[in-house]
């Protein structure tokens, strides 16, 4: 589980507690984001660059998010 999940918490238990028990919630939520993910961009556009650069922080956002919301090690 992600330490920032339990940034500025008292009751690190509770929070673990808490945490699990919207494991399926996360699991649906890592399927829908695993469709999300965008392809490379084409470079026959003379603005290729400005859309893959877009293209790689979308997809790093996306896997972001993964990484907060996997609890393999839990």
């Amino acid at each position: 589980m992600n330490s920032q999940w339990y940034k500025n918490q008292s009751d690190k238990e509770a929070r673990k507690k808490e945490l699990l028990s919207y494991l399926n919630a996360f699991d649906a939520l890592t399927e829908l984001l695993q469709e999300e993910t965008l392809p490379r961009t084409e470079y026959d556009c003379p603005s290729w660059s400005h859309k893959q650069a877009d293209t790689n922080g979308y997809n790093r956002a996306i896997r972001h998010v993964k990484s907060l919301i996997s609890f393999k090690d839990s």
